[in-house]
């Protein structure tokens, strides 16, 4: 029988496979029918495969207009079919666990700010790759992994305050009088009445804090990793066969390779364990000096004496292990984020033996960390009583999470010139200057109230500011100078997010909810530590005051001033925008035409006058454009939220807190207390929710691209989607195919790979339409990547159907190497503007006039996406479809409707409902209910399979 024959034995030769955006849309609704009515063809709970196996025979309304589109009718000889993925980053388990998800949830929160890091890794300059299956990181990666160990350190900072040193000063006689009795009393009996036993235990709590963190990550991974691992094998073994430079996207193992796997995880383990060893001896080492307490005075003679003064052999024995121990992890963690290949031998062989090396060193690392902390505990537990400061405080807390925050302030500094080519030593040398002076500076503040600074305060200080000015110049003139004019035209950064400081961004974003959580858990602590009353009911006076490390309390005062600052922007950017109602977002452009003007033609000038009710879905197509528009200005906020953090963590660092904070203390306990409980109320709503995120939208954006700088990051769910969706694609394609007989199952492995090559580059009777919805289009992009064809450089039978999609301005500008235009073969994109009606005058202008946005190539060998899905006659099978008032989605191309190049991908989708029952204004979901929806669709199919529209 021929392989045409076959072929009409099946009633479908066009496969259209939907999948869903960050809404978790389910298959009932991308489908149009009732779940009885549907079957999982293929998956598990967390996500799979349905259609409606009586899909040719839907039930209608005999009463609905004979033209109107219904997604639960395909086109003749198309089976459709939906994906669903959402609960693959969703790991709620109902209201009748409450508190046990409750208590997940708020580590899930705490996870955030490592899935922000694992983020900006993705933000940096991702080199192009080698065939093989290495990994080149590129500039920037070992310090963003040591700035993720930071993260860990810093965390182990804020557990130990609240156990450590709010915990020690509550034993030692400061009135806690919400504290049960009980407690004081269990570390007043011997053996447990020294100083020593009591830190020995009380250590223990930031040890058990991180460990479930590494727990909680770790199992919701184990969840469905199983299930990655064989899909991304069978892909990952594929392209070996290629030569040249590859793009990131299209290299082999770029969804199977971890880069932050076990030998990581070993490394932050063993640095919390020695963080916490150094910070038991450095109580002990520095106890004999009352200066020791407070950062300010940390440097001074008196306390470094005190060291050098200790007759605890074993406690500074144990400091200096724990010390060049931590030293070791930090080096180890750079030097692990490099895996390129030395040229010697396969790439698979070398990788393995890489791994294997690893994995004995950094298990010796930990290994060696935990007897570290073990000896140091037990060397405090058998060294006897020794003096401390009259405060009782913990002394290694006072200055260790300010040195860690600026630490990481420093590489967060340096970060903004990845992308924008200023030399990396050159920023590590010009930011561990300006960290040094800074730090000195810092220890010449006045230690108490009315105290005197030092001589050299305002000295150092200016240095270090002097040096990070020079640092900020750097980044803006590096573009401009003739080294960086090398590498391309400096206004190729205007496609780039935050004009190519995305790292930076991030990272500050990173550091901030870190440091936003750290200090809401230490004064959290330290409020409800002092709420209650005393025993006996009458208003005694307590022994002392509680205080917390000096850096969570000053930030704690900066913070409100933070989210005031912000809320009155963002209400004045958008009272401004919303002044006149209601104002047209769309300009006019230079030729007098106002793009996607279809759908509402009531307005002269771009306004129309607010008592006007002639054409009230006019005007609600109005409201919505400029709805949609305020929510398109997320970019530059988040710049100004980045701005905003990294004064907050200069001034919590720098300012003294007897001087300058005593008298807003009162006002800041209420603030601190509303975003508390404002973040504590969304973490109780999705507890509540079995189907909910951790933390709404932001976490699919976070999960979706692979763990690659901290190791504790949520996990990636792509890495299931992208093998399972491209497997699905290459089955549809071959299923009418059979093995010859007698083939034995290596034979028939190699058999399949061979059809799906000949399948993916020669035309066949089946094609497969991938539509996609939102984040869902950013999946199907990096599932069409896998796809190319050995020595092929476009894909037949693949075609392309986005809507609601955010690749162009987002992740686009976002992560130029993985969706840039260079990667996609579209134009580039200007940032959004902050105060304009309209947040893309300037790109609407450009798309009109054909002034592109000038992008820098990658030189990769790859073709790209769109020469991937260039058909032999020149069509292109993808077509996006958007609207004005969608608030998530935009044209992937040009906002320009007569722009046939290259060939017409994007067009304009109605701007209200489907008018069954009451007409309302359509936003981001309900495309595949437009009637534009179905012409796209049947579009697509027709270049595939005449290779023109």
């Amino acid at each position: 029988m021929s392989e045409d024959a076959a072929a009409d034995e099946w009633p479908h030769r066009v496969l259209e496979l939907r999948i869903h955006g960050i809404k978790n849309t389910p298959p009932t609704e991308s489908l149009g029918r009732e779940l009885s009515e549907l079957r999982q063809t293929q998956g598990d709970e967390n996500g799979g495969f349905w259609w409606a196996p009586k899909q040719d025979e839907p039930d209608r309304d005999p009463d609905e207009a004979p033209g109107a589109v219904d997604p639960a009718v395909p086109p003749t000889g198309v089976r459709t079919e939906a994906y669903s993925w959402g609960r693959l980053a969703r790991f709620g388990s109902g209201p009748l666990l409450f508190i046990g998800q409750l208590f997940v949830q708020l580590a899930w929160l705490l996870l955030a700010p490592f899935g922000l890091a694992n983020t900006a890794y993705w933000t940096r300059r991702i080199p192009t790759q080698r065939p093989g299956g290495e990994w080149d990181a590129g500039v920037g990666g070992a310090s963003l992994r040591i700035f993720a160990l930071g993260l860990t350190l810093l965390y182990v900072c804020a557990l130990g305050s609240v156990s450590l040193d709010l915990g020690v000063q509550c034993i030692s006689g400061t009135a806690c009088t919400a504290l049960p009795s009980g407690f004081t009393g269990f570390f007043s009996t011997a053996p447990l009445s020294w100083r020593g036993p009591q830190l020995s235990i009380l250590s223990l709590v930031p040890i058990a804090g991180v460990l479930l963190l590494f727990l909680v990550s770790r199992r919701a991974r184990a969840r469905y990793e199983a299930a990655i691992f064989d899909a991304a094998d069978r892909m990952g073994g594929r392209g070996v066969s290629r030569t040249g430079k590859l793009r990131p996207l299209a290299s082999e193992g770029f969804w199977r390779t971890a880069r932050v796997g076990s030998p990581t995880e070993r490394l932050h383990l063993a640095a919390a364990f020695l963080l916490v060893a150094l910070l038991l001896a450095w109580d002990r080492m520095f106890s004999a000096a009352e200066a020791c307490a407070k950062l300010q005075t940390f440097v001074s003679g008196e306390c470094l004496g005190a060291a050098a003064r200790t007759g605890d052999l074993p406690i500074l024995v144990g400091g200096i292990l724990a010390a060049a121990g931590l030293v070791i992890a930090i080096v180890l963690v750079g030097a692990l984020a490099e895996t390129t290949n030395p040229g010697q031998g396969a790439v698979d062989e070398y990788l393995r033996d890489r791994l294997r090396r690893t994995g004995t060193v950094t298990a010796w690392v930990l290994v060696g960390g935990v007897v570290v902390y073990v000896f140091v505990g037990a060397s405090l537990w058998f060294g006897g009583q020794y003096d401390v400061p009259g405060t009782g405080a913990f002394l290694g807390l006072a200055t260790a999470p300010s040195i860690i925050l600026g630490v990481l302030l420093a590489i967060c500094v340096s970060a903004l010139g990845w992308r924008r080519g200023v030399p990396h030593r050159l920023s590590i040398a010009l930011m561990t200057v300006a960290g040094l002076a800074f730090l000195a500076g810092v220890a010449q503040n006045p230690p108490t109230q009315g105290g005197e600074p030092g001589p050299l305060r305002v000295p150092l200080l200016t240095i270090a500011a002097v040096v990070t000015l020079v640092q900020l110049f750097l980044v803006w003139w590096w573009p401009r100078s003739r080294r960086g004019r090398r590498a391309g035209p400096p206004e190729r950064f205007r496609a780039e997010g935050w004009a190519g400081m995305g790292p930076g961004v991030l990272m500050l974003l990173s550091l901030g909810a870190a440091m936003i959580l750290s200090t809401l858990l230490v004064l959290g602590v330290q409020g409800w530590l002092v709420s209650g009353s005393a025993p006996c009911g009458c208003a005694a006076p307590p022994h002392g005051v509680l205080r917390p490390p000096i850096v969570y309390h000053n930030f704690g005062d900066v913070l409100p001033f933070i989210a005031l600052i912000l809320g009155v922007v963002v209400a004045g950017i958008a009272l401004s925008l919303l002044r006149w109602m209601p104002l047209l977002t769309t300009p006019r452009t230079r030729d007098g035409r106002r793009p996607l003007l279809e759908g509402v033609d009531a307005y002269r000038d771009g306004r129309i006058d607010a008592s006007t009710t002639a054409d009230r879905l006019a005007l609600k197509i109005l409201r919505a454009r400029r709805l949609a528009a305020l929510m398109h200005r997320g970019e530059p906020i988040l710049g100004i939220v980045a701005g905003l953090l990294a004064v907050g963590f200069v001034v919590a660092l720098a300012v003294s807190y007897s001087v300058a904070f005593r008298a807003i203390d009162g006002l800041v306990g209420p603030a601190l207390a509303v975003i508390a409980a404002a973040i504590l109320a969304v973490i109780v709503e999705n507890a509540l929710t079995a189907t909910e995120r951790p933390i709404s939208v932001m976490w699919d954006l976070m999960c979706f691209l692979p763990r690659a700088g901290h190791p504790f990051g949520p996990p990636c769910y792509a890495e299931r989607v992208v093998p399972e969706v491209r497997d699905r694609v290459t089955d549809w394609l071959t299923h009418d195919l059979q093995p010859p007989d007698g083939l034995d199952l290596a034979e028939r492995q190699k058999w399949r790979e061979a059809q799906e090559e000949t399948a993916l580059s020669e035309k066949r009777p089946f094609s497969v339409v991938l539509s996609a919805h939102s984040l869902g289009a950013v999946l199907a992009v990096s599932t069409l990547f896998t796809l190319r064809p050995d020595g092929a450089e476009q894909l037949r039978n693949v075609g392309l159907l986005t809507y609601g999609a955010q690749l162009r301005v987002y992740f686009g500008r976002f992560f130029p190497e993985l969706f840039g235009p260079d990667a996609l073969g579209t134009l580039g994109s200007r940032r959004p503007l902050l105060v304009k009606g309209d947040p893309w005058f300037t790109q609407v202008e450009l798309d009109q006039d054909g002034d592109p946005v000038v992008v820098g190539g990658s030189a990769a060998d790859d073709p790209s996406l769109v020469q991937l899905l260039t058909q032999p006659d020149g069509s292109v099978a993808w077509v996006n479809l958007w609207r004005r008032t969608d608030y998530l989605g935009f044209p992937i191309n040009s906002y320009r409707l007569d722009d046939r190049r290259p060939d017409d991908l994007d067009r304009g989708a109605d701007e209200f409902g489907p008018p069954r029952y009451l007409v309302k204004v359509a936003t981001h979901p309900d495309y595949q209910s437009a009637p534009q929806y179905r012409v796209a669709l049947l579009d697509v199919i027709s270049r595939l399979e005449s290779g023109g529209p």
